[in-house]
């Protein structure tokens, strides 16, 4: 061996740049992890995460959701030591036709064929860790943005 060692290529420090705004404080967010496609082939078998620190209130625009033909798990997890189980903030969640209002700490399981998404981070104060993951090497996200958006989507209430 030309002195690298066995495993280092299975230790992943380092997001493609496609993946990152150019300055994640002023974007209020960044992907600080993201695993997709096998990264680029470099490491065979690496399944799809995604782990984001948000920083500030976000809205990712159209109401738009997605299934997969894969299990998927999508996790908000607060940062803020003096209430570890809280998000300290208020995440906007959709399943299907249904709102969800996050304020603790979770991991939410959405089976394969679940239509999922988006989610509008309303208050952030202290940053919130978003990580999604799925047993797929290839992160497929096949949307449509549905119009009308259903009632309530962007705003706290409901």
């Amino acid at each position: 061996m030309s002195g690298k060692k066995k495993w280092a290529k299975y230790i992943i420090e380092k997001t493609p740049s496609d993946f990152r705004p150019a300055d994640p404080k002023e974007a209020g967010g960044t992907n600080v992890i993201m695993i997709n496609n096998e990264l680029d082939g470099a490491v065979p078998r690496a399944t799809y995460m995604e782990i984001a620190l948000i920083s500030k209130p976000m809205h990712l625009g159209e109401f738009r959701q997605h299934a997969h033909s894969f299990d998927e798990y999508v996790t908000f997890i607060g940062t803020n030591m003096d209430k570890p189980f809280d998000l300290d903030g208020v995440v906007e969640w959709w399943m299907e036709d249904e709102k969800y209002i996050l304020t603790k700490s979770c991991a939410i399981f959405i089976p394969k064929g679940v239509y999922h998404y988006p989610f509008v981070f309303h208050e952030v104060n202290s940053p919130i860790v978003f990580m999604a993951s799925a047993p797929a090497t290839h992160y497929v996200e096949p949307r449509e943005p549905l119009d009308p958006p259903p009632a309530g989507y962007g705003v706290v209430s409901g």
